[in-house]
């Protein structure tokens, strides 16, 4: 079974999303950045026989419209927790990926209650500052303004100039340290990385794992989106985590 339906959160924000399946244990989708809710639909032949699947298009991303309400990804947290208490879902699996995987963290870290477990498939949140931060901070602010045009073209990441109205969250996102909220997650996490993740470092799997209390990391053959790669075996991954 597959839905399309949007669900009012507040008078000036609607999330859409798709749902398949019809299992009793519910999972809740966050997709990455640049993505929207058909990222995880390789999952769907795999899981949708045991369990109620719901993927979201966060805000700013596919079908759902951009909040000025939002500057964090904190913010993002807040309202997938107003989204399920809308939508009744209690106690689901979260499922986050990059970015998603951020805002995941952030939200069985902050409310820890409302989810049954956590899975974060090559989460965001381990700050890597770039080579040139320490000589930026060096040269004169004049040198700098008169520079400025040549440094965006060169050193401004491909998101950031493909972000478009949503370059002032992007811009607070990229700076956000999540190892003490990391450290602060006790529900049963799976952490899913790529052997040849060319995105995030596998390093920094192997961190978060050593930060939170209660998780594991399975490493596969795969890069930045194992879901993609290897959708059947994430997908028994996942399933065999769950049932445990």
């Amino acid at each position: 079974m597959r839905l399309r339906v949007f669900v009012k959160i507040t008078a000036r924000m609607t999330i859409n999303f798709q749902e398949f399946g019809k299992g009793r244990q519910k999972i809740i989708f966050l997709h990455g950045w640049q993505q929207n809710s058909k990222s995880f639909l390789s999952l769907v032949p795999f899981l949708y026989r045991q369990f109620k699947l719901y993927f979201l298009d966060l805000p700013g991303f596919g079908k759902t419209p951009l909040s000025t309400n939002l500057s964090s990804s904190a913010d993002y947290a807040q309202l997938i927790s107003r989204w399920a208490k809308k939508r009744q879902i209690n106690k689901p699996v979260i499922i986050g990926h990059s970015f998603g995987g951020k805002v995941a963290a952030l939200l069985a870290s902050q409310c820890p209650q409302e989810l049954e477990k956590l899975i974060l498939i090559a989460p965001a949140g381990i700050p890597h500052p770039r080579w040139w931060y320490p000589l930026s901070a060096k040269i004169p602010p004049k040198i700098k303004q008169k520079l400025e045009p040549i440094t965006k073209i060169v050193f401004t990441s491909r998101d950031f100039k493909e972000a478009g109205p949503l370059q002032p969250i992007l811009a607070n996102i990229v700076k956000e340290d999540l190892r003490s909220v990391f450290a602060n997650i006790h529900a049963p996490t799976l952490i899913i990385w790529g052997k040849t993740d060319q995105e995030l470092p596998l390093t920094d799997g192997q961190e978060i794992n050593r930060l939170i209390p209660n998780s594991q990391l399975k490493i596969i053959p795969a890069g930045h989106f194992p879901f993609w790669d290897q959708p059947k075996k994430a997908a028994q991954i996942i399933s065999r985590f769950i049932a445990r």
